[in-house]
């Protein structure tokens, strides 16, 4: 989300999607598949994602429900970790330091969110009330993507802005759409393929929106009003983490703006093309559609040179 140099508060336009209670129950093809193995199956078929190819192969092969056989199941003995699942995992048996599960690991964030939430907050009330905008200054120095931050070598700001919110709905909608697709994603990942992917995401998506605010637009087009803008959010990761479900279960029915049913691919594409069309059309608009862009492209590159080379070993 753009800020307005003047930090006037207003709504957000972030858009909204949910997905069903529970998004297990309505997943279907390879994700249905995953949750019909017994334990000791989900155990090899972690480990493909989490510890790839590249690990020792066991001689023998387990079957798949269908009586298929699948190399994935051929580095079980590697692995202690599964999904994490309620119906059984092994993070309670894990020593203290790993007791952290994937799902901890989105709350964790959220908590991160909150608290530079209120810094924000604090941070405005002290402008308003007092006339002191040195901490407004300072958080958008250290809490906001723009170019003059990278210029100034402030790199760190490629990632920070995904834990920073300025309005409430703002941070409503994406903590709400985090925890909705993150835990599945991050119970598939693992708690540190999770957190990078959602840094990466982040880095990738707040560089392209500082790049073409501050250096495309005002080349191409003589636009220089998104030069000195702020931008803040976890927007740029949480549409990485929806555009990667999409990619990994693209049948999955969502409700869009929480009424309209649609299958997961076709509101991933929807957002994408209404973001694409808001960067290269002329209309001002106070969504970093840059940034979302980026975080959408960091999902695809993850998933068609990562994830999916993996998949097509399990069929």
């Amino acid at each position: 989300m753009l800020l307005s140099r003047s930090l006037v508060l207003g709504r957000s336009g972030v858009f909204a999607m949910r997905a069903a209670p529970r998004p297990h129950s309505a997943f279907s093809g390879a994700r249905a598949q995953m949750l019909e193995l017994s334990r000791t199956q989900r155990r090899s078929l972690s480990t493909l994602f989490l510890r790839g190819p590249g690990a020792k192969q066991q001689k023998t092969l387990r079957l798949w429900p269908r009586g298929q056989q699948t190399r994935g199941a051929r580095w079980e003995q590697h692995t202690k970790a599964d999904y994490g699942s309620r119906r059984g995992n092994t993070y309670r048996n894990a020593p203290q330091r790993e007791q952290m599960t994937p799902e901890s690991l989105v709350y964790l964030i959220i908590a991160i969110n909150g608290v530079v939430f209120i810094l924000w907050q604090t941070a405005v009330s002290r402008k308003e009330s007092l006339g002191d905008a040195s901490l407004v200054a300072t958080m958008v120095k250290h809490f906001s993507a723009m170019w003059p931050n990278l210029a100034e070598g402030r790199v760190w700001t490629l990632v920070t802005p995904a834990f920073s919110h300025v309005e409430s709905m703002h941070l409503l909608l994406n903590m709400f759409m985090l925890y909705s697709f993150g835990t599945d994603i991050a119970r598939l990942l693992g708690k540190r393929r999770f957190l990078l992917f959602y840094l990466g995401a982040a880095c990738c998506g707040n560089l392209i929106s500082a790049v073409t605010r501050g250096v495309v637009l005002p080349r191409t087009r003589g636009d220089y009003s998104g030069v000195m803008q702020p931008a803040v959010g976890a927007s740029t990761s949480v549409v990485g983490i929806t555009t990667l479900f999409a990619c990994l279960y693209p049948t999955a029915r969502l409700y869009l703006f929480m009424v309209v049913p649609v299958p997961a691919w076709l509101a991933t594409v929807g957002f994408i093309g209404w973001d694409l069309w808001r960067v290269m059309g002329s209309t001002q608009s106070r969504v970093d559609g840059a940034g979302h862009l980026g975080g959408a492209a960091a999902a695809l590159g993850y998933y068609w040179f990562r994830l999916r080379p993996l998949i097509r070993r399990m069929r």
